[in-house]
């Protein structure tokens, strides 16, 4: 079987969206409780641990980043574990569970006698989910360094443009993500660790309490990430409405601008005697007069002399 990765006793076969009939055939092969089949054949399963007489089958959902459309999407985990055997089978393609085989062999064929306790299934389940831990950690620190160039691109634009709005809304709905992907592990977590002590004598209770500790420390830093972009998107807010209310400003002055112009314009076309009317320089102190109104009515705007 191409899939298969023997290590010693243990036998690890991996799948990335497999067909029904490979299912069909591992399922034979190691007596799979036909529930298994359909629950990896759905298109979403929740977050769960289930219980049979010879093999345990969980469901973990990790984040995918998808580069084209800006967005993670959940690349769905199913793993079952027997006494000698564990089969991992991902929605998405991963070149992280390459690199765990990979590292698993190096850690236990260079031995001669390896510990037991890695020689196992159990084992190989801590080293999957501690893998995908890491790297969610590190893209979570990723998304802090995003969180800080979009506030100094807040503050450097003299103009706020919809690209950054963009940007912020893009990565909050990326931030709300994580946080339902990883909201159900920690009580799974538990679970495995109660449940797994039914199947293997090896006691590693240390190596899942330091996936809690990664998983809290996950769950610290989405907190951390969402209180950071409801600041941001708050002042983002802030400064449309100062920018907005500067516009406004503006079309205020600008209109009270032209409506003193219009209206000396519009007397000096009434048919009365008015001063200056026979001068052959009224254009001149019209204009004049013009600009200095418009003068007098910017300073004033200026200085908010209307609040004090």
């Amino acid at each position: 079987m191409k899939n298969l990765l023997k290590i010693w006793t243990v036998s690890w076969i991996h799948f990335e969206n497999p067909k029904k009939q490979e299912l069909i055939e591992i399922s034979e092969k190691y007596d799979l409780h036909e529930i298994i089949i359909d629950d990896i054949l759905d298109y979403w399963v929740q977050d769960k641990i289930d219980t049979y007489d010879n093999h345990i089958f969980m469901v973990f959902h990790f984040p995918k980043y998808d580069e084209k459309n800006k967005r993670y999407i959940s690349n769905e985990f199913s793993i079952i574990l027997g006494k000698n055997f564990i089969i991992t089978i991902t929605t998405e393609k991963t070149n992280h569970i390459s690199k765990i085989r990979e590292e698993y062999i190096e850690e236990t064929q260079d031995l001669e006698y390896p510990e037991k306790y890695k020689i196992s299934p159990y084992y190989i389940l801590y080293k999957i989910i501690d893998i995908m831990y890491d790297k969610s950690i590190k893209l979570l620190s990723k998304n802090s360094k995003d969180i800080i160039w979009l506030e100094e691109k807040i503050f450097s634009n003299n103009w706020l443009n919809k690209k950054l709005l963009e940007d912020i809304m893009i990565k909050r709905r990326n931030i709300v993500f994580l946080k339902y992907i990883f909201l159900p592990q920690n009580e799974l977590i538990t679970e495995i660790q109660k449940t797994i002590e039914k199947f293997f004598d090896w006691q590693l209770d240390l190596y899942f309490e330091d996936l809690l500790y990664k998983l809290d420390k996950i769950e610290n830093q989405i907190s951390s990430l969402t209180k950071d972009l409801s600041s941001l998107n708050e002042t983002y807010n802030s400064l449309m409405n100062v920018k907005l209310n500067s516009m406004l400003w503006v079309l205020t002055l600008l209109t009270i601008i032209i409506w003193s112009m219009t209206l000396i314009a519009w007397i000096y076309w009434m048919n009365v005697s008015l001063p200056f009317e026979n001068s052959k320089y009224a254009f001149f102190i019209i204009m004049w007069l013009m600009i200095a109104i418009s003068l007098m009515l910017y300073l004033l705007f200026k200085k908010k002399w209307w609040f004090e």
